[in-house]
């Protein structure tokens, strides 16, 4: 399993925590930050990145991402950017029909995008979603407060659709990784934590805080965590057809 780091923005943290050519983590960076990976990525060492097209980011905002400007700039990524492991297709917040349209069209002009499930969504959605599609991912939980009632959630997702590769959006903490065989999911506290609050996974809390923080602690934190789930859920990933363990760590 993959643990995708979360790209939030150009603080001179994230670059201090993605300098060292050693151990490289994978990214997850948002088409509304795109532009600004590109322009900051000269620093990083990472493993390989994926794409989220940010629509829930942009509906906060008040803004529209066009699925036609998307998918060109997705479609042009796939092929110039080696290192760009796979893209999630552009959702419609509130509308699971126009979301799974958005990644059929996506799919229909050779963009292989991940949909996602969100939480209050018809269970139908789902089962259709895992039935069309090689990969799909879980999420809307973002600002959900009652962690174990969302992970329930999670459970019941798994337990109609398994066995089937899964990204899980915003179940980066270890009890979450440890307690299901995603195939991925993403982290935004190894950067947010520290900077914003003096919260750190590898030191707990502190008045450390602020953008100037070396962040590579919390790096390996997660690249251990990456590597402790993957061989928790070794054999049980192997029930996925022509799943490879290796390949999908490296």
């Amino acid at each position: 399993m993959k643990v995708h780091l979360a790209f939030g923005g150009p603080p001179k943290a994230m670059a201090l925590g993605l300098n060292d050519p050693t151990d490289r983590p994978s990214m997850l960076v948002s088409f509304v930050y795109l532009q600004l990976f590109f322009k900051h990525r000269g620093p990083f060492f990472i493993r390989d990145w994926v794409l989220d097209s940010g629509a829930y980011s942009a509906f906060k905002s008040g803004t529209e991402i066009d699925l036609a400007d998307y998918t060109a700039n997705c479609k042009n990524l796939l092929k110039v950017e080696p290192d760009l492991e796979a893209v999630f297709a552009l959702d419609v917040i509130g509308d699971p029909v126009a979301s799974l349209a958005n990644c059929e069209s996506m799919w229909a002009n050779d963009v292989p995008a991940i949909p996602c499930f969100h939480k209050g969504e018809p269970e139908e959605i789902l089962i259709e979603m895992a039935a069309r599609y090689p990969k799909i991912a879980l999420g809307g939980v973002a600002g959900f407060t009652a962690p174990k009632e969302k992970f329930k959630w999670a459970e019941q997702c798994f337990s109609r659709v398994w066995p089937k590769r899964i990204h899980g959006f915003g179940f980066g903490a270890e009890w979450q990784l440890m307690g299901l065989p995603w195939d991925s999911a993403d982290a935004t506290n190894w950067e947010i934590g520290p900077t914003r609050f003096g919260q750190w996974n590898s030191f707990g809390k502190m008045s450390v805080r602020g953008g100037t923080q070396n962040l590579r602690s919390e790096v390996n934190h997660f690249l251990r965590l990456e590597r402790k789930a993957s061989a928790r859920w070794a054999k049980t990933m192997q029930q996925i057809p022509d799943y490879d363990c290796q390949k999908n760590h490296q």
